[in-house]
């Protein structure tokens, strides 16, 4: 079972792996990564989460376009990583004579999902009687959006550290990828834009 501290939503996955959405459903329909639906203290309703190893398939799979691969290939790198928990992902032999280091493949963004896991139990928070519940950097009344905001408009997260320096730059960082895999649910604020 994935811990809160370990799972991800499909749209963290995705976009920590640089890949669609689709891309992790797949796997998951494919029967190879655990798909559950779980309320984690940021949200308010239950949506689907991946475990954090997720990031590290999905590049793996990508990585290895063209390279056609059996169904028992995909599970046992997935059964490989699943047990790793550290910044090493190792080595996994997929067949006689045949091995894949994974810290080559993927090293580079398993790590950057640990440190975004990291950031986000330790830097946001989410209170009822601050903004509603919006998630925000834990301790302040800085959203998650607002970082998100001031980025898209373009900041850079050196310039929110200069504003703020007793927040730490992973907690901007953290912030800002939450907005973007979290995106505000109803209807667009300009009203319709598919008719205009």
């Amino acid at each position: 079972m994935v811990t809160a501290s370990e799972a991800l939503t499909v749209n963290e996955a995705a976009f920590l792996a640089g890949v669609s959405a689709r891309r992790i459903e797949k796997a998951a329909e494919e029967g190879i990564v655990p798909k559950t639906k779980m309320r984690l203290w940021l949200r308010r309703n239950e949506v689907a989460h991946v475990p954090m190893h997720t990031v590290a398939y999905a590049v793996t799979l990508m990585r290895m376009r063209g390279v056609r691969m059996e169904t028992s290939a995909k599970k046992r790198i997935w059964s490989f990583l699943k047990r790793t928990h550290d910044e090493n992902l190792g080595v996994v032999h997929l067949s006689a004579g045949l091995s894949l280091t994974l810290n080559d493949v993927a090293g580079t963004e398993w790590i950057k999902t640990l440190r975004y896991l990291r950031a986000r139990e330790e830097h946001l928070s989410s209170d009822p009687e601050v903004f509603g519940g919006e998630p925000v950097i834990a301790g302040t009344r800085i959203t998650c959006r607002s970082v998100l905001g001031r980025v898209s408009g373009g900041e850079t997260l050196d310039e929110l550290t200069e504003d703020y320096p007793e927040i730490p730059r992973e907690a901007f960082e953290a912030a800002e990828i939450y907005a973007r895999t979290h995106p505000p649910r109803g209807r667009p604020e300009s009203g319709k834009p598919w008719r205009a």
